[in-house]
């Protein structure tokens, strides 16, 4: 396989411009509640991930230079599921937050897996300080709503599959896989109460909660698939070296090799997508795929590394692709997800999903081109 260039005007989006509504709402939350910088949330950590040795993590990755598992508890919880991964050196130049490697993973509900439950508990993201691998900490944000019930500014969850992540700035980007981007601000992580296992404003303890989770981050704005062809966002990831910088995002297709990757251009300035006058948000580059069981892409310096969990329930794979060429196949850990970046060191970090066996891991860029 390889990629094939398609027409990218044909993939349009729509900015659906909710930043002064939510934007209101989220004003009023943040009368009520403490709003915290992300460096408040990384001094509160509160979860410890398990260092893995680079020779021990299943699969066939090679160059690992950097591994770990989740808490025991969230490497074995079944209604809870790791799928998108992005980081510091996607968020900022420099690649570094107050000095720290940050990673971010995206957890979707299942609540299936959860015997008795009665909600959809939406996503939650682990906010990751990955700078030393021997102790490698963590805490969860849950993604919310704004929302206003009976007058009263609240929130809900996002009950998407959240299966790519994209840190640009303090903007957040979500992929949901049938409409388009969820944009998240990362300047209005609030601070909630966790003594009850509910969501929003309750008026009887006058007190707002969010499943347990301390923190919440809320949504600001959608950007919205609007053609007729359907585009779908299974992943997607930041690409620093484009001019402007970019988003990768791209679709998952079990049957065919023919999933589509986009290429959606940046405002370098805002950290938001380019809006053309009517609206649009345009890709830059489209191409079909060439291979299937896509989970994750990254774009760098035109060349694109694509994982994938072919076949499935055996190791996944990691494709080099370059327009004209055909692709090169690297092995690649057991149930693959999303990928990102790290300039600092050049290296590719991913993540696994499988219950009982979810790592974090980067590898050198040199050993998969």
């Amino acid at each position: 396989g390889g990629l094939v260039p398609i027409d990218r005007c044909a993939f349009p989006l729509e900015d659906r411009d909710e930043w002064r509504d939510r934007g209101a709402i989220v004003d009023d939350l943040a009368a009520a509640l403490d709003t915290v910088p992300l460096t408040d949330v990384l001094g509160d950590l509160n979860r410890t991930a398990t260092p893995i040795a680079t020779s021990a993590l299943p699969g066939d990755a090679p160059g690992v230079r950097q591994a770990f598992g989740w808490q025991s508890g969230d490497n074995g919880v079944a209604y809870w599921i790791p799928q998108g991964i992005t980081g510091s050196g996607d968020a900022v130049t420099g690649g570094r937050v107050d000095g720290r490697r940050v990673l971010m993973v995206s957890w979707y509900y299942d609540p299936a897996g959860d015997p008795g439950s009665t909600v959809d508990k939406g996503v939650r993201v682990a906010v990751v300080d990955a700078t030393d691998p021997t102790d490698v900490r963590y805490r969860f944000v849950l993604l919310v709503d704004p929302v206003v019930v009976d007058g009263h500014a609240s929130f809900a969850p996002v009950p998407v599959h959240a299966g790519g992540l994209a840190w640009v700035g303090h903007y957040l980007y979500v992929v949901h896989t049938g409409v388009g981007f969820r944009v998240f601000d990362l300047d209005h992580v609030m601070k909630v109460d966790t003594s009850v296992d509910a969501i929003g404003y309750d008026a009887t303890t006058d007190a707002y909660h969010a499943h347990g989770y301390a923190y919440v981050l809320p949504q600001v704005d959608t950007v919205a698939q609007v053609s007729a062809c359907a585009p779908r966002f299974s992943f997607v990831s930041v690409d620093r070296t484009s001019t402007p910088p970019s988003l990768l995002s791209g679709e998952y297709d079990a049957t065919s090799i023919t999933g589509r990757l986009y290429r959606w251009p940046l405002d370098a300035a805002t950290g938001r997508l380019q809006v053309v006058g009517d609206g649009r948000v345009i890709a830059d580059r489209a191409w079909w795929s060439g291979h299937s069981h896509l989970q994750g892409g990254l774009a760098l310096d035109d060349n694109l590394w694509l994982s994938s969990s072919k076949p499935p329930g055996a190791g996944g794979d990691l494709y080099h692709a370059r327009e004209g060429a055909p692709s090169q196949t690297f092995g690649w850990s057991d149930s693959p997800e999303d990928l990102s970046y790290d300039p600092v060191d050049a290296s590719l970090w991913s993540l696994s999903e499988a219950a009982g066996a979810r790592y974090v891991f980067a590898v050198d860029r040199a050993a998969v081109e």
